[in-house]
């Protein structure tokens, strides 16, 4: 079902300060810097020679669901970004141990966005289960 992680999502207050201590700690490549107004939040993609990322995402609101997820938990891993050859066989699975997906359209109809394990089913952490961050 799963053959990997392309990517970590981490959940900060100061995103500057988070952004500048990853890069000194892990280097990588600053590859994106993007405020997604329409979602509520702000982020940072380090990218590294792997095809792997790490992406730095905080809050632009209160109302963000960044924010809610920062107040309920803290800093910390928000999702992780897992490779799969098969996405529609993914969810399949996935359905048929009863989780709940977010976005799922249903059985029988395509995938036509990023499908997610709700946090709830992780203790706390969503996972990107089809699609990638940047579709």
């Amino acid at each position: 079902m799963f053959n990997g992680i392309r990517g970590v999502f981490i959940r900060v207050n100061d995103i500057e300060h988070a952004t500048e201590k990853y890069l000194k700690i892990f280097g990588g490549k600053l590859t994106q810097r993007h405020k997604f107004d329409d979602l509520g939040f702000d982020t940072s993609v380090i990218e590294y020679e792997n095809d792997t990322f790490i992406e730095i995402i905080s809050p632009l609101n209160d109302a963000s669901p960044v924010q809610k997820a920062l107040d309920k938990f803290g800093e910390g891993v928000h999702l992780i970004a897992w490779n799969n050859n098969d996405p529609a066989q993914t969810v399949n699975e996935l359905r048929a141990m009863s989780l709940q997906l977010i976005n799922d359209p249903g059985e029988g109809n395509p995938i036509t966005q990023q499908i997610f394990i709700h946090p709830k089913e992780l203790n706390g952490m969503m996972a990107l289960v089809s699609g990638t961050p940047t579709d």
